[in-house]
């Protein structure tokens, strides 16, 4: 059973965390309630907590964010909701990815931080294959994970066209698309680079698509040197990917658009 920890000194939300919610069914204990960040921070300090809401007014609500940014930065983060039933979907989500965290993975070497930047590729792989069409489910998610995509600012998204891809998949490379995808995010663009991040995703044997987004974190970038930092970093890794893989990807398509919500209303 998970323990979970509410931050709130709301009547309302304490009521119905307090008397609507069949906890048990939902594979949690009871939650433990505080309603200050401090009690919050010493709470975390000396019990185990598996994952934290917490709905604060702005003082209290900064110093708890600073707290988890700079010392939990791994413990999920779920968001409060208005309805029970919204709430439900929200800790159905939330315990997906605790069974995750929690999991056996005995046979890797595998931590907090490597499982939860695990779970952000396959959001941003959902998301960049259609998959996530609602902004406010991309938005917990992304809380959940705690991510640091920005959902405010300017990104750009690239498409690829691998003319060879199916014949490359089946008798070069052997290791399936998956594989290729990770190869690509870890050893040849990076999720993290010169304070962008860059999200691959390989939708199919031809097509690869991929989103280059700024911080939350960081000032807004303007467009022109958003696209123009992007450029560059993909058309050097264009050239290491065919020096080392003798793949040839073919930039189809690139776009900036408002913001990643965008792409939750993009039908594949």
């Amino acid at each position: 059973m998970y323990r979970l920890l509410v931050v709130t000194n709301e009547p309302a939300v304490l009521e119905r965390v307090r008397s609507t919610m069949d906890w048990d069914s939902l594979n949690f204990n009871p939650p433990m309630i505080v309603e200050t960040a401090q009690q919050a921070i010493d709470a975390m300090e000396t019990k185990r907590v598996d994952c934290v809401a917490y709905l604060l007014e702005s003082m209290e609500a900064r110093k708890l964010s600073n707290y988890l940014n700079n010392i939990r930065p791994s413990l999920p983060v779920f968001e409060i909701r208005r309805t029970p039933e919204a709430q439900i979907a929200t800790l159905h989500d939330m315990r997906k990815v605790l069974d995750r965290l929690h999991g056996d993975y005995s046979d890797e070497a595998y931590d907090e931080k490597a499982i939860m930047s695990m779970l952000r590729d396959e959001l941003i792989h959902d998301l960049l294959a259609g998959e996530i069409t609602n902004e406010k489910v991309l938005r917990g998610r992304l809380e959940m994970l705690r991510s640091h995509l920005s959902l405010t600012k300017q990104c750009v998204v690239y498409e690829f066209d691998l003319p060879q891809g199916e014949v490359y998949l089946n008798f070069q490379w052997h290791y399936g698309s998956e594989r290729l995808e990770k190869a690509l995010r870890n050893n040849f663009f990076g999720r993290y680079y010169e304070d962008l991040y860059y999200q691959v995703a390989v939708l199919t044997p031809r097509n690869i698509r991929m989103m280059v987004c700024q911080r939350d974190d960081r000032e807004n970038e303007p467009e022109d040197s958003l696209v123009q930092r992007a450029d560059k970093h993909v058309s050097k890794v264009l050239e290491d990917i065919k020096e080392y893989l003798g793949l040839d990807m073919v930039m189809t398509h690139r776009e900036a658009l408002p913001s990643i919500t965008v792409l939750t209303q993009q039908v594949q």
